[in-house]
């Protein structure tokens, strides 16, 4: 009797989590991540008290700096 593989392969996990709703990030993942086309970027994050947090739909939001840079995205300089 052969017995069928079930070994996956693992893929290490994307950074961040999934907005609460369309306009708030959990409070443990307060940086706002947006994901662009029209920029040229793949994506840009916003911190509490820049210019444009209050206005940014979050795509994503992540926990530390380090994890949006991770996930490909760049500081919003406003």
């Amino acid at each position: 009797m052969l017995a069928a593989s079930t070994g996956s392969a693992q893929t290490p996990s994307r950074p961040g989590v999934p907005p609460q709703d369309a306009w708030t990030c959990p409070l443990t993942h307060p940086i706002k991540g947006n994901f662009t086309t029209y920029s040229g970027e793949r994506c840009i994050y916003h911190m509490r008290g820049g210019q444009y947090y209050s206005k940014t739909k979050p795509e994503r939001c992540y926990a530390t700096e380090d994890d949006a840079v991770k996930d490909g995205c760049r500081r919003s300089k406003r």
